[in-house]
């Protein structure tokens, strides 16, 4: 543990000279322990883990050095010149399990990391005190000789897997046949990959969770038992429980999978998501839980089942009480562990008391990746305090379930320093603002508390829509038609139930959040943009500078964004009136702030198209291969999978770029239609837009270079000058 843990401060820090590490024994209720203190340049970290003595690093380092690592700030700079003293600290928690991961996250955000992105991200969750992380990489191999195995001809396994972006939908048996193929090297070398990942999670003492078989199989291999399931117009057969093919294909998963990666006995599995069972009577439930149980448990028999909760919300109207209780009845109840995926908003333990199971509360926060910034400060620490001193029945951990990472500092820093203890949320803030920056100036603090009461105040548990990536498809406003996620789906949307003669578009869920009906987001503005000037003040005196560029960047983003919601509401409003010149001013106006937006994105590298875009191409082994890596990426960002699927825009990001050439574009098609009709004084063909948009994203989708994934500009200058510009 010395070794290991020296090493990572070395990558953290520059330099371990000086540090020492201790292993502790846990408490005698087997809580975890850590600690940590600092003597005549000596820092003794202490755990009872590895991961342990690594959080007792990362809460030393914001305690006495004043600094954080984050997203942001991977790698300590400037390195620390010397171990500030500190008293012997000793830090528990009461949750020994500490999640991490979506089965998604491997699609919006990890999809084309390398190992030196995976090493940083691992050590971000062993600073964060993480103990099972979901581990999905190099799993196409798996799937890929299971189907070889069962008589499949390369190619169409290589049809069947589809792209490389898309992959965690088709585990999930949500989609299929998407896309790609993948590069010709995309296997081996992710196989490579991912047991590094494993060396590194198991030798820092975490449990990685790999996935599991759920009976989804291509057409070819579907026998006489086989359902269908449907997600946004995909259909993939489910194997019956009860088949002998469901049994001799799960267990020659888990022995590809053993034979490739190990195993660390705990498996994620969720054979149903987001889609309908084939069945709802209750006997049908209980074999799909016993199958998927009694082939874990007969190829390992320390197998832990563990299931997102997250169908159970999805799909309410479906999963009855009842059927919950059918489907786990069969599963040992120590052989299964129960996330409660979004208990910042939709907490299923208040309901339904997680069905008398083991279960871990996770927050998700983030949905696709899109830009937003928010978070419940405050509720989130309400709700993990609430479950330190109440210590429900089952709760075994808390978790972070993010659709996408890399956003919003503030909550996912907050929730793993929660593990740790319950400060108050304001004293807390200020120190946080103080270790982002590495100052001690009030401004950043006064900043910071502006935003805790905005953008992170109570009740903002959901994103705030961007306007920007609102999908003009009729002749007003589309803000209400943005697509969200995770409010449950009336059962009556289902296929099996929806009448012949119904749009199936027009009954897609979309968003439960219009931004139009809540004063709190434009009249924030104002404050919102103080704070960026506050931060703006101390920009060239902080020692932490990127972390305070990119925090101007965002802020000024939102309030640009959220800002250019009246010149929608101005088109709009001008077309009523039949005035064509008044439509283009406000279409022109709207243009500007869409152009100042991707001038400033275009300051950051992480907010740059090209930068997501080169990540793809660089896993190509031939110029042909690098464009079909192109095309998936771009595909995810924009149009997400088919045009009649309904997921336009779910990854919706304020990437420079994709603001200028997609977003702009489609708003620019919109206000001419609608100046057109104005002029002619006919009625807009709203057939006649759509399909000019439908050209559009499909043009951009399948478009290749042009991006740079080098910033340009300077984000201080350009922020400031939007700022003036728009009375700021």
């Amino acid at each position: 543990m010395q070794d290991l843990l020296r090493d990572l401060v070395v990558r953290v820090a520059g330099s371990a000279e000086g540090v020492r590490v201790e292993r502790v024994p846990a408490a005698a209720d087997g809580t975890t322990v850590a600690g940590y203190e600092c003597r005549d340049g000596v820092l003794t970290l202490r755990g009872s883990d590895p991961v342990a003595a690594a959080s007792a690093f990362g809460q030393y380092l914001k305690a006495y050095a004043g600094r954080q690592v984050t997203w942001d700030s991977p790698r300590l700079d400037p390195p620390p010149t010397s171990w500030p003293a500190a008293p012997s600290t000793r830090l528990s928690t009461p949750f020994p399990i500490r999640y991490h991961l979506n089965a998604v996250t491997y699609g919006y955000s990890t999809a084309f990391w390398d190992w030196d992105r995976w090493e940083r991200e691992i050590d971000w969750m062993a600073l964060h005190g993480v103990t099972h992380p979901l581990m999905q990489v190099g799993h196409e191999a798996v799937l890929a000789e299971l189907y070889r195995r069962a008589g499949l001809d390369p190619a169409r396994i290589e049809a069947w897997i589809g792209s490389a972006a898309h992959f965690p939908w088709t585990w999930m048996g949500n989609t299929n046949s998407f896309g790609g193929p993948l590069p010709a090297t995309w296997i081996d070398r992710h196989v490579e990959l991912a047991r590094r990942i494993l060396d590194r999670e198991r030798a820092l003492g975490m449990t990685p969770v790999l996935p599991m078989f759920g009976g989804h199989v291509p057409p070819e291999l579907a026998d006489a038992s086989a359902g269908e399931l449907e997600w946004q117009g995909w259909r993939t057969p489910i194997l019956g429980p009860d088949s002998p093919l469901f049994e001799r294909l799960a267990a020659e998963f888990l022995g590809i999978q053993r034979e490739l990666f190990g195993t660390d006995h705990h498996y994620a599995v969720d054979p149903f998501v987001e889609s309908v069972p084939p069945s709802g009577e209750p006997g049908y439930l209980a074999s799909v839980g016993r199958a998927v149980h009694r082939t874990m448990a007969e190829r390992d028999p320390e197998a832990v089942w563990v299931l997102a909760g997250w169908p159970f919300h999805y799909q309410r109207e479906f999963w009855t009480p009842d059927r919950v209780h059918a489907f786990l009845s069969e599963v040992p109840t120590e052989r299964l562990l129960l996330l409660d995926l979004w208990g910042e908003y939709a907490p299923m333990w208040r309901r339904d008391g997680m069905f008398g199971r083991r279960w871990v509360w996770c927050a998700i926060h983030n949905f696709g990746g899109r830009f937003a910034l928010f978070g419940d400060l405050r509720g989130l620490t309400r709700d993990i305090d609430e479950l330190r001193q109440l210590r429900p029945s089952g709760l075994v951990g808390i978790g972070l379930a993010p659709e996408a990472i890399e956003n919003n500092t503030v909550f996912y820093e907050l929730a793993a320093d929660l593990a740790w203890g319950v400060p108050p949320v304001s004293e807390w803030l200020d120190s946080f603002a103080r270790q982002r920056y590495a100052t001690a100036h009030d401004d950043v603090v006064r900043a910071w508390r502006i935003l805790a009461d905005t953008l992170y105040g109570p009740g903002r548990t959901r994103s705030i829509p961007s306007p920007v990536i609102a999908r003009p498809w009729s002749a007003g406003t589309p803000f209400a038609a943005q697509r969200l996620a995770g409010e449950f789906v009336p059962q009556d949307a289902e296929p099996a139930q929806r009448p012949a003669n119904i749009d199936a578009e027009a009954l897609r869920p979309s968003a439960n959040i219009d931004a139009e009906n809540d004063p709190m987001v434009l009249g924030a503005l104002p404050r919102i943009a103080h704070a960026a000037r506050l931060l703006l003040r101390r920009a060239t005196e902080v020692t932490v500078r990127d972390p305070l560029e990119r925090d101007v960047a965002e802020l000024v983003g939102h309030v640009l964004a959220q800002g250019a919601r009246v010149h929608i509401r101005g088109i709009v409003a001008a077309f009523a009136d039949r005035d064509p010149t008044a439509i283009l001013a406000h279409l022109a106006r709207f243009r500007s702030d869409l152009l100042d937006l991707d001038e400033l994105a275009g300051t950051r590298v992480e907010s740059r198209v090209g930068h997501w875009i080169a990540a793809a191409r660089a896993w190509g082994g031939s110029p042909a291969e690098a464009d079909v890596m192109e095309r998936d990426a771009r595909s995810l960002v924009s149009v997400w999978g088919h045009q009649s699927s309904g997921l336009h825009d779910y990854s919706g990001r304020h990437w420079s770029g994709l603001v200028r050439d997609y977003y702009l574009p489609r708003w620019e098609l919109w206000g001419a239609w609608l100046a057109e009709a104005a002029r002619t004084g006919r009625e807009p063909d709203v057939d006649v837009l759509r399909a000019r948009i439908v050209a559009h994203e499909e043009s951009w989708r399948n478009s290749l270079g042009g991006y740079s994934a080098e910033p340009a500009g300077n984000t201080r200058d350009v922020a400031a000058r939007i700022l003036d510009r728009l009375g700021h």
